[in-house]
């Protein structure tokens, strides 16, 4: 009996490539990891490539799913309808075996069979493991599956996002960065930039704080007084929703005031905020290698 694996690595979407392995490590890649169409009756044939980065064979089958985002951020897929993404995609091959070390050329075109309605639609694309006929029925493995998100846009789309507010929860053992985050347009937005920790006492202020370049670089070594830095939750805000994305702080911190500084945008609009928070004496000093946080 086979098990499918339907855990998503959300922190993917939209910079995206979804992968679920499978148990007998088939590696799978996509190119692109994201795609964005504007759909008119130009809109060409869009190709997809798929790599088998294992040295093993792997025969897949494509489908396509309508998703949107639920209030905790995870990926929902909903049924579709008659004027859903999922319905107008169309691709070639449908199934498919690709070689150990190989690629697969995947076209597919968006051929609406009712008129679209203006603004955005979403979809996503999935390439799912075909389990091997002579796999005995005792056997439970999971199938492994790979996905790519793609925006399609009919007519003018307008970006309009609002940061109601940055804080930072106190949760216990747990410090996290709360943005919350109004989408007031037809198309999502998505913020972009970095955040940094800094202890209070040393914070030249959010005018004198600057991104730092090849953040992502392996072994970075971070400015004087800087305790941490990283980038900006990637999770897209749907049109007409309003959402909190977290940001995880896992610098371990020892008890005293610090500053959540964000250096970034809302789709355009800059973001230059220093917020205060505070590690207390009390909860700093318990066995979890976390430490909790209190606003102040």
């Amino acid at each position: 009996m086979f098990r499918k694996a339907t855990t998503l690595a959300l922190s993917l979407i939209g910079a995206f490539a979804l992968v679920i392995p499978s148990a007998n490590a088939i590696s799978l890649g996509v190119s692109p990891s994201r795609m964005e169409v504007k759909i008119s009756r130009k809109t060409g044939t869009q190709v997809i490539r798929v790599l088998n980065l294992s040295s093993e064979p792997v025969e897949l089958k494509a489908y396509v799913q309508t998703w949107k985002m639920d209030e905790n951020n995870k990926l929902l897929e909903v049924p579709p309808t008659e004027d859903s993404l999922d319905q107008w995609v169309v691709f070639s091959p449908s199934q498919f075996t690709i070689p150990g070390r190989s690629t697969q050329t995947v076209r597919f075109a968006i051929r609406p069979k009712v008129q679209p309605q203006p603004g955005e639609h979403r979809a996503v694309i999935y390439f799912q493991e075909v389990p091997a006929t002579n796999q005995k029925v005792s056997n439970v493995r999971s199938v492994g599956r790979i996905g790519v998100v793609v925006y399609a846009y009919v007519g003018d789309i307008k970006r309009v996002g609002v940061l109601n507010s940055i804080s930072v929860d106190t949760k216990p053992n747990n410090v996290t960065a709360l943005f919350d985050i109004s989408s007031q347009g037809n198309g999502y937005v998505r913020l972009k930039g970095q955040y940094a920790i800094w202890p209070a006492s040393k914070y030249p202020g959010a005018n004198a704080t600057k991104p730092i370049e090849n953040l992502d670089k392996p072994g970075k070594k971070l400015p004087e007084n800087l305790l941490d830095a990283g980038t900006l939750p990637l999770l897209p805000v749907l049109p007409n929703t309003r959402r909190r994305l977290q940001l995880p702080i896992t610098q371990k911190l020892v008890p005293g005031k610090y500053i959540l500084d964000v250096n970034g945008e809302l789709n355009g609009i800059k973001i230059d905020q220093g917020i205060p928070f505070i590690v207390p004496e009390a909860t700093a000093t318990s066995q979890n290698p976390r430490n909790s946080v209190e606003k102040k």
